[in-house]
């Protein structure tokens, strides 16, 4: 007999996921992360005109929509051969920055913050366990900024509703930049909200991120999984301002390498789908498939699988080093608002409102394209193919896919499966270290954790 505890949605918001986990001595010794949804966007998109890709995809999600525009926009003028204007790429990026503020905003506080503060307001908040430390003081600061971050984060939304018309599923991203034309009154819009959001992150957010971190050391040593990370680039590539934040880089055991496209693969060796590599086939869904226990794929680079996202950004540009585990991720985010913050602040110093970033695309009969963008979960990539000036073929992999792939045939765990192995569970009733280390990822999906101890009986925790 064994004992199966499901916790659905594991990250507070949308999705299907389930992870299964075996214990024994009450330590986790093998984990498998399953999502259970196949959404088929990838062939939805085909036989559709290019143009539609920028706004179809957003759909994907609505927390990080406009990472979709972003990667779509960057595949589509790969493949017509367009070199947007600077001032184009500085209006888009600080539409990209207004989705990782509201981001990171609500992820650590409406998704992280209730696993390690009490919220006494109503039955939503009722915790999956009893494991509270912080002092009643700090507590209730840290509950009541929980509510005043629902204001900020939606600030943060605002801010990207006036370049992008509106948030979430924007219509201001697009090939060459954006849709309108940056006014002198946008600009100082911006920057007004811009200030208030950059005054609660560093006066509320980030000393309570480290409040949290004093009182549960012992997430400094859980979670850290392989240790390699990588990043397509973040705000870098800039003709006159060079790199604002990083640029291409993978870290692995033999230290810092530059990051080379063509070492990444996707496998599906424990995926529902039948064959493939970026930009060579779209490979076909076969739930019947032997020993395959998810719709998530395993995308590798250079064999490995590599943790993405705002702790391995920060390392990788030399802005943290205190190491990769649960508490370092959510350490990671918070700080990381910070930057974007400060690279919002000095892109729109380089706006020069009424440039007209736009003009006529001409779609060629035939064309391949790749986006590749860092968005507030990770590295983002979108591959696309024309035929006939129509989509003949569509591939994306998302930062989530990255964190939380299967496993390959080489035996190597997804990254977040490699996280929980090792770990202590104190309470296997309310298994409290599993939901904190899967949800330091920022997992963009619901998940369902299955834990199995030997001579145990099934039970299940349901957590909203």
């Amino acid at each position: 007999m064994s004992k199966r505890i499901v916790i659905n949605p594991l990250t507070r918001i949308s999705g299907f996921m389930e992870i299964d986990v075996t214990v024994e001595n009450n330590q986790v010794v093998d984990a498998k992360t399953s999502g259970n949804l196949f959404r088929g966007f990838e062939q939805m998109m085909v036989g559709r005109s290019p143009f539609d890709s920028v706004y179809f995809t957003q759909r994907i999600c609505g927390i990080c929509s406009a990472a979709h525009s972003m990667a779509s926009s960057l595949a589509l003028e790969d493949a017509l051969n367009i070199e947007p204007m600077e001032q184009g790429k500085y209006l888009r990026d600080i539409i990209h920055c207004c989705e990782f503020l509201q981001n990171h905003i609500r992820h650590f506080y409406q998704y992280t913050v209730p696993d390690f503060v009490k919220i006494d307001q109503n039955s939503l908040f009722q915790a999956d366990h009893d494991d509270f430390r912080l002092p009643m003081e700090i507590n209730d600061r840290i509950a009541r900024h929980y509510f005043e971050s629902l204001t900020i984060s939606r600030l943060a939304h605002q801010m990207l509703a006036v370049l992008g018309g509106k948030a979430p599923h924007n219509h201001g991203v697009f090939i060459g930049g954006i849709t309108t034309q940056a006014t002198a009154e946008k600009v100082v819009h911006l920057d007004s909200i811009l200030q208030k959001i950059s005054a609660f992150i560093d006066e509320k957010m980030i000393p309570d991120v480290y409040d949290i971190a004093r009182y549960y050391q012992e997430y400094f040593q859980l979670g850290s999984g392989y240790g390699n990370l990588l990043s397509y680039g973040s705000f870098n590539n800039y003709k006159e301002l060079g790199t604002l934040y990083v640029d291409p880089l993978v870290l692995t055991a033999e230290g810092i390498q530059v990051f080379d496209e063509r070492k990444i693969r996707e496998k599906i060796d424990y995926s529902y789908f039948t064959s493939t590599s970026p930009g060579e086939g779209a490979p076909e869904p076969d739930m019947d498939k032997k020993d395959a226990y998810s719709w998530v794929k395993a995308p590798r680079y250079n064999g490995l699988p590599f943790e993405v996202g705002p702790l391995a950004r920060l390392i990788l540009s030399g802005l943290y080093n205190n190491g990769i585990s649960a508490m370092d991720r959510t350490i990671a985010r918070a700080l990381e608002a910070k930057k974007i913050a400060e690279i919002m602040k000095v892109l729109l110093q380089q706006i020069i409102p009424g440039v007209d970033v736009q003009k006529k695309y001409e779609l060629p009969e035939s064309a391949s394209g790749r986006g590749l963008v860092d968005t507030t979960r990770g590295a983002l990539g979108h591959w696309l193919k024309i035929e006939d000036k129509k989509i003949s073929f569509y591939q994306i992999i998302t930062p989530s896919t990255w964190d939380f792939s299967t496993r390959d045939e080489n035996g190597y765990r997804g990254t977040a499966e490699e996280a929980l192995i090792g770990t202590p569970i104190q309470n296997p009733e309310k298994p409290a270290e599993i939901g904190r280390i899967l949800r330091s990822f920022d997992p963009c999906m619901s998940c369902a954790t299955h834990v199995y101890i030997p001579g145990k009986q099934v039970k299940t925790i349901k957590v909203f």
